[in-house]
């Protein structure tokens, strides 16, 4: 190919909302002179089917910064680059069982008044004025989010794209990273086209990103500490009731998260999108009798609906409309998932940078993309690649060094499992988890 870079500073293996956005902050910062590789189309591993919620919420300084910043961006990227989106900024309801939880929300209230955010404690009556359909007798109170809510990943994706090429940057589809070598102080990307020499390699490459970083090993790299776990989310049919108030209100209900159960509910059009997060949740592609495919691009995994009986039942009981909802859909898929729920982007070092130019760049929970859906999908974290490749120095919650005590995949599915909240106790009596496969 003519036109095939034969060098560059900065290559980026995966052409996810991740590996967008790292492409098209590293463009806008300056570092023109960087390439992005994608095996098959943008979107095509987790980014295609991620739900792309898009919160601010957290109770660490630095991912909220990270997560407001998301938000300013995405409110005006679409004009920026001339790539039209949808991005619906509903506002959230983040639902409190407790005094303990609110106790929570009033400190990220305090943080994110702090950073300009117009966050609210509600009281369990002023929930119904914002949200008519729930029950709220059990509530102890809620935290409003009037900045969140939810984007088209695949939009998000090519919009980013889009402003990093306007910058210089390259793209290059249905072109995979086959390989790594090491020559002096650079590192050799092979591909089917031809290698590509650089400064820098960022592994953005989702639930292929163990099976890159294993290229990494030979030259001194650790084991990516990730493992990838099935999600699902269900979607309903439209709702006479909900179409009738958004009708009258003007807008969309708020995204409803329940963080001591584990979901969210938010409206998809005139019906409702509920996506539970799993205590013990499945493991995929984690041992030989589940061999990882060579390619799972625009797939998904059978539907299995009634593992989330659990949480489906709960969330009727809190959103009744719900329950007199039909035609359930379920879309279940693979996430690539860290052991301690934050992303891990930083240098591949444990205590001192081992492989100089190497950063690893992985998602966090499922579902936020980056749409991030994000974003997971908002992209936490994608944002400060930029200065993350010219400095090394760790932002602390995304250090990589405090996933490296999981030792061996029994820790790790371990860790992963624990990372999901614990489900409040319920007025009938939970099934008992099952471990991992």
């Amino acid at each position: 190919m003519s036109d095939f870079p034969a060098t560059a500073r900065v290559v980026i293996i995966g052409g996810g909302a991740v590996g967008a956005s790292c492409l098209y902050h590293l463009a806008r910062a300056g570092w023109t002179d960087c390439v992005l590789l994608e095996k098959n189309e943008l979107t095509a591993g987790s980014t295609w089917h991620a739900a792309g919620n898009v919160p601010t919420f957290s109770t660490s300084w630095s991912i909220m910064n990270m997560q407001r910043y998301s938000t300013e961006l995405y409110a005006r990227l679409g004009d920026e680059v001339g790539y039209p989106m949808n991005y619906h900024q509903t506002g959230s309801i983040r639902l409190a069982h407790s005094a303990e939880r609110m106790q929570e929300f009033q400190r990220a209230r305090g943080m994110g008044l702090y950073q300009g955010m117009d966050l609210e404690i509600l009281a369990p009556d002023e929930i119904r004025a914002k949200y008519p359909f729930i029950e709220t007798h059990d509530l102890a109170g809620a935290l409003y989010d009037p900045n969140d809510g939810d984007i088209d990943p695949a939009q998000l994706t090519q919009a980013l794209a889009a402003g990093a090429r306007q910058a210089g940057a390259k793209v290059l589809r249905f072109c995979p990273a086959t390989g790594i070598d090491r020559d002096g102080d650079e590192w050799i990307v092979r591909t089917d086209k031809g290698d590509i020499r650089c400064e820098y390699v960022v592994n953005a490459a989702g639930y292929y990103a163990q099976r890159v970083g294993e290229w990494f090993r030979p030259f001194g790299g650790r084991r990516v500490p990730m493992m990838v776990m099935s999600h699902q989310y269900m979607l309903t049919d439209e709702i006479p009731e909900l179409e009738d108030w958004s009708r009258e209100a003007g807008h969309k209900l708020p995204l409803l998260r329940d963080v001591d159960t584990s979901y969210y509910l938010r409206q998809e059009k005139h019906g409702l999108n509920l996506g539970p997060y799993e205590r013990g949740c499945r493991a995929h592609w984690a041992d030989p009798s589940d061999p990882m495919p060579e390619d799972f691009s625009f797939q998904l995994y059978p539907d299995d609906l009634d593992r989330l009986e659990w949480y489906i039942e709960d969330a009727m009981a809190r959103v009744p409309i719900l329950g007199a909802a039909g035609g359930e859909q379920g879309h279940q898929r693979p996430d690539s998932l860290c052991a301690r729920r934050a992303a891990a982007h930083r240098p591949d070092a444990g205590g001192q940078e081992r492989l100089r130019g190497l950063r690893l760049h992985l998602r966090h929970r499922p579902g936020r993309r980056r749409r991030q859906g994000t974003g997971r999908m908002d992209d936490r974290g994608c944002h400060r690649m930029g200065h993350v490749v010219g400095r090394p120095a760790p932002l602390h919650r995304l250090h990589r060094s405090r996933l490296l005590r999981c030792q061996g995949d029994g820790g790790l599915r371990l860790r992963i499992r624990h990372a999901f909240p614990v489900a409040r106790m319920a007025r009938r009596a939970r099934p008992q988890a099952q471990p991992g496969p």
